[in-house]
């Protein structure tokens, strides 16, 4: 299998859709303390109290798929939870949340998702480099086309986050359930299409040099 037979996980980011940040949490910390929004992510629940309250802060459309204020950690209804299972699509598992509206009423019908599998990390040094030009007459800026996670160390898992990063990566069987079951909010991207800009190709650069 190689790159193009996966796809990136993420939402698509409209204003109209309901985001919900979480209450409680303990923030990111130095070095190596990923903070417990990201232990949810990875399906950590060892320091974790449930129900997780979450709040909504923006927009008015629920979705299949919610954005949390933190890239990469969802919340997702019932629907998805259903499709997924129908699917037996693996590596991903949920977690009991609450969730309330601005004026503090419950609303039902969501659980935190968290992804479960892995696979090594991302290696800049085989994307293809190429140059681009974000404003007329303005300056070429340097980009890595094509996301190379390490997939000789992938654990075979639907869904699977690369070391030392937290973009939820998917297989086309996946893909290709979330597309038929029409599920909202949620984008997918070929790993072959993803550019990234230099800045975040020098932090995964750091991150690969950490034990």
């Amino acid at each position: 299998m190689d790159i193009k037979d996966f796809f990136e996980l993420g939402s698509k980011l409209v204003s109209s859709t309901v985001q919900a940040h979480p209450i409680g949490l303990r923030p990111t910390g130095k070095l190596d303390d990923i903070g417990d929004a990201y232990r949810l992510l990875k399906g950590e629940f060892a320091s974790i109290q449930f129900p997780v309250t979450f709040r909504q802060e923006y927009g008015t459309r629920l979705c299949d798929a919610l954005d949390t204020g933190y890239p990469g950690l969802y919340l997702i209804s019932n629907r998805m939870k259903s499709a997924l299972e129908a699917a037996e699509l693996t590596g991903w598992t949920t977690f009991p949340i609450r969730l309330l509206d601005k004026q503090g009423n419950d609303i039902d019908g969501y659980q935190g998702f968290s992804v479960t599998g892995r696979c090594g990390p991302i290696d800049v040094s085989k994307s293809q480099i190429i140059e681009k030009r974000l404003v007329p007459n303005g300056p070429l800026c340097i980009y890595y086309k094509g996301l190379h996670v390490g997939l000789d160390r992938w654990d075979g898992r639907d869904f699977f986050l690369p070391k030392r990063n937290y973009g939820t990566i998917v297989t086309t069987k996946g893909a290709t359930i979330i597309k038929s079951s029409r599920l909202t909010n949620i984008r997918l991207t070929n790993l072959t299409d993803i550019e990234i800009g230099e800045m975040t190709a020098n932090l995964i650069r750091s991150k690969s040099k950490m034990p």
